[in-house]
Parts: C-alpha cells; sequence; structure tokens
C-alpha cells in the first residue's frame, strides 16, 4: 500500500466488558507464510459489524486490512448507551441499554454463535417476557384479548409471512385489516422492518423469511453490551481502525484504486470493501470513478432506508408489567419494548423504535418529542409516564430537575442517514444482490442491506454479508 498522505490514526476509546484471546496471524522466521497470498492492501470503509467481520475473516488469512471508520467509536448502529462518555447523565439501570440493536435474533445465528462462544447469560423473549398489543388504547397480552379478531388477523397475517404468495404489495394492502387493527399491523409488518406498512413489500419480506436458516428465537445478552461485546470478538483487529476517516470518493479505473477523504488524504489500495450505510450510498455521500453502474443503482432505489429514532426513557416505577417485552400497536411509538425484561432489579426503562414517516415526523420536534411519547404513554397507561418519569436531583436541595431521556436520531446521523434497509413494494432479494455485487474484482459491497439470507436489516444480516464479501475478496485474489 502506498501513501500520499497519512490518514491520522487514533485510539478507539472504548472499554471492553471482556476479552477472549482471537486468531492471531503474524509472520514470524519460521512461518510457512500467510493462507493467502497478497502483497496489496484491502481497505474496508466502516468499522460496523460487517466490516469488522470482513477485516477479522481477510486478516486471519494472512492478508493486510485497514478499516476506515467516518465516527468516533466502532460498532456502527451497533451502540451502547454507557460508552457514550460525551452523555453527562446515565441511565441508572443495571443492565445494558443499547441505542441501536438490542435484541438478538436466532440462538444459532451469527451473532447468537459468538454471543454462545463467550458463555453469556441470555434472557429468551419467547419464554422470559410477555407481549402486550395496543387496541383502543389498551394494552394486553395475546390472552388478555382472547378472540379479538382484529388481533388474531394482525398476528395471523404476520406468523404466515414466509409463505406469503399473494402480490407485489405493500404489508397495509397484502393484509387487508380493519382501520382498528391498522397501527398494530403498522408497528409489527411495517415498522419491525425498517419503515410503515405501506412502504414495506410483502413479497420481499417473505422471500427474505423463506431463506434464513436459523431458530430466530429473540433473546438479549444479560450484562454485556453488544458493542463491547463486538470490540472482544473482533480485538485483534481494532488496531487496524483509523476513526473519524470519512471517504468521500473512490476511484476504481487504474491498476490501483485510489481512496480520498474529506480532508483530501489518499489511501491506496489493491481492493476496496464498502460496507457504508444504503443511506449514505443513495445519497451521494460516496462519489464513485467510473460512476456506479445502473443495474446496481437501479436495485438500491428498490431498497428503502427510512428515518429513524431510537429513544430511551427512565422511570421511577414499571407501570407497564414487569414480565412484558415488546409493546407492539402504539400509534406515535409504534415499538416499545421493556429493557430491562428478566435481567434487572430495576424494570424502569422502555426504548421506543420508531421507523418511517413517523420517525421522520417525531425527529422534526426536536427534543419536544419526549412530550409526544409520554402523551401516548399516558393515554394508554392512565397518566403513569408523565407522573412517574426519572428526574434529575438537584444535591444541593433536592429538587427535581431536566427529565432523563435519550435520543438516537439515525436518519440525521451524517454516517447512517437511516435505520434499517427494506424491500419496497415490487423488489426481491435479487436487487439486494445487485446491490452488493462486486466491480471489476476491486470494490466489493457488504452490510445488512446486501444480505438475500434472510437477516438483511439485522446485526446478524450484517455478520452474514461480511463472511460473502471476504470469500469474494479471497476468491478474486486466488483466481489472479
Amino acid at each position: 500500500m502506498k501513501r500520499r498522505k497519512a490518514l491520522k490514526k487514533i485510539g478507539l476509546g472504548i472499554s471492553a466488558g471482556l476479552w477472549v484471546p482471537g486468531v492471531i496471524w503474524s509472520c514470524k522466521k519460521d512461518d510457512p507464510g500467510p493462507e493467502v497470498p497478497y502483497s496489496d492492501t484491502v481497505v474496508i470503509i466502516g468499522a460496523g459489524a460487517a466490516g469488522l467481520y470482513a477485516a477479522d475473516i481477510l486478516h486471519s488469512k494472512g492478508i493486510n486490512v485497514i478499516i476506515l471508520e467516518a465516527s468516533n467509536q466502532i460498532g456502527g448502529r451497533v451502540r451502547s448507551l454507557r460508552n457514550q462518555k460525551e452523555l453527562l447523565v446515565q441511565t441508572s439501570a443495571d443492565f445494558p441499554v443499547e441505542l441501536g440493536a438490542e435484541v438478538v435474533y436466532g440462538t444459532d445465528s451469527v451473532m447468537g454463535k459468538i454471543v454462545s462462544k463467550y458463555n453469556l447469560t441470555q434472557i429468551d423473549l419467547t419464554t422470559q417476557a410477555v407481549d402486550q398489543f395496543v387496541l383502543d388504547n389498551v394494552a394486553k397480552s395475546k390472552e388478555g384479548w382472547g378472540a379479538d379478531s382484529d388481533l388474531n388477523a394482525v398476528l395471523n397475517f404476520v406468523n404466515n409471512l414466509p409463505t406469503y404468495s399473494g402480490g407485489n404489495v405493500s404489508m397495509k394492502q397484502a393484509a387487508g385489516v380493519s382501520t382498528r387493527a391498522d397501527a398494530l399491523l403498522n408497528s409489527m409488518a411495517g415498522n419491525f422492518y425498517g419503515s410503515s406498512s405501506d412502504r414495506v413489500g410483502a413479497t420481499g419480506v417473505s422471500d427474505d423469511l423463506k431463506t434464513k436458516t436459523h431458530d430466530n428465537k429473540p433473546f438479549t445478552v444479560k450484562t454485556n453490551p453488544l458493542q463491547d461485546l463486538l470490540s472482544s470478538r473482533f480485538n485483534q483487529i481494532v488496531s487496524k481502525v483509523q476513526l473519524n476517516s470519512v471517504v468521500k470518493s473512490i476511484n476504481y479505473s487504474g491498476e490501483k484504486i485510489i481512496i480520498t477523504d474529506k480532508e483530501g488524504n489518499q489511501i491506496e489500495a489493491g481492493k476496496v470493501i464498502v460496507t457504508t450505510s444504503l443511506g449514505v450510498l443513495k445519497g451521494g455521500g460516496i462519489a464513485f470513478s467510473p460512476a456506479l453502474p445502473s443495474a446496481k443503482v437501479a436495485s438500491m432505489n428498490k431498497i428503502g432506508m427510512d428515518a429513524s429514532l431510537r429513544i430511551i426513557i427512565d422511570f421511577k416505577k414499571n407501570f407497564w408489567g414487569d414480565n412484558s417485552g415488546y409493546i407492539w400497536g402504539g400509534t406515535t411509538g409504534p415499538m416499545y419494548f421493556n429493557a430491562g425484561v428478566a435481567r434487572s432489579e430495576f424494570y424502569r426503562t422502555l426504548s421506543v423504535t420508531i421507523h418511517g414517516p413517523k420517525a421522520q415526523e417525531l425527529s422534526a420536534q426536536g427534543d419536544a418529542v419526549i412530550d409526544t411519547i409520554l402523551a401516548e404513554l399516558d393515554a394508554i397507561y392512565d397518566n403513569q409516564a408523565s407522573l412517574f418519569i426519572r428526574k434529575e436531583i438537584n444535591d444541593k436541595d433536592g429538587t427535581e430537575g431536566a427529565r432523563i431521556w435519550f435520543k438516537a436520531d439515525w436518519g440525521k446521523d451524517e454516517f447512517f442517514k437511516g435505520g434499517a434497509s427494506y424491500l419496497m413494494p415490487g423488489a426481491s432479494v435479487q436487487d439486494r444482490e445487485n446491490y452488493g455485487a462486486a466491480l471489476n474484482d476491486k470494490v466489493f459491497f457488504a452490510g445488512e442491506g446486501t444480505d438475500t439470507g434472510g437477516d438483511a436489516g439485522t446485526l446478524n444480516g450484517a455478520l452474514n454479508s461480511a463472511e460473502r464479501v471476504a470469500q469474494e475478496v479471497i476468491d478474486s485474489i486466488l483466481s489472479t
């Protein structure tokens, strides 16, 4: 690798919660040499789950890698609240509170296997939590609603999505539920997949689900933040990460690939893996020369990535139920989650995940969004949200101050510009494959939006894509 200007290398600033030795490749005198001989460098854009895992695989084969990360920390949208040092006030929760991915799906998924490797305590949400469903501003369990036809219509549609055989239309059109059940459908079949039920395609989700091979059981990790887990699992390559390195252009027209950052610094590489968010790529955040092929762009435009909010609220009392898990069906907050269920003495923190047009609407409210969220919770739970929200305490006189809540606005974050990818009506899994296709065996693409293994839009999808793209890079090296 030849550098024209050195990119500044900055320490990680993250304290891993655990450490387990990984695979270390070194070139000593008596070593037989790298498993995959390659004299050049592979540069990876993005130190999220996909970038870290792809780098780890290539590094273990003896390939020199550099990871350029635009933000000031690793993990991408896997981000723990306790690692955000700029926050002066922290939650009182005695468990990890996540600003990004908070639930792992699949005990035998890629992420599930990483968790198992570290022997971490898992909280099985299928057995240790009870979901609630909101209809008519009332939250009840499935059993509490009994034979309610609207609830059952939504649940039947959602549960049968893997066998859906209708038209390639939106979830809302495909389900055809009553107006009373619209918000519940939007929550479970729209917001859950990254947007609203009138934007997410039923066929795309169904095709994704058909290819899933793991058990899909949802669980949380009791004591370790997922961000720390990633930094521990990939501890052998975090030294390869260069933080605050915002890539602005990739020129792959010549023998060497020229990568330029926002400061004008350049790196030459033999191959590049782009794990940058689809939202950034669609917004022109990185200029490619030659330009991306029209077929790739057309497929990318069939994959949505909308505004996304994660709001964390601390309360002095759990008024929604100690063993509750998800609360589905809100019109303001489509998906509430009892983040401390079965892993805490204090079940007093709710996380709210909002995607799509509603997230864009609430984002425009700025900090007033907390009042909008509390108003919905008050309507469902008899005004208890406003009454019991936790506030800062003045050390001098014991008076209460500002309310304690946190917000991650992924749609406004310049390094993400959205939440999770989703297939629009009319799109298919082939569009994800086209998006992930390599350019001239030089520029490769990974990230959850490129996953065709049933986990797109999730942490598992990012990790799946890393395995795929690492193999593609290795194959391209060995074929020359």
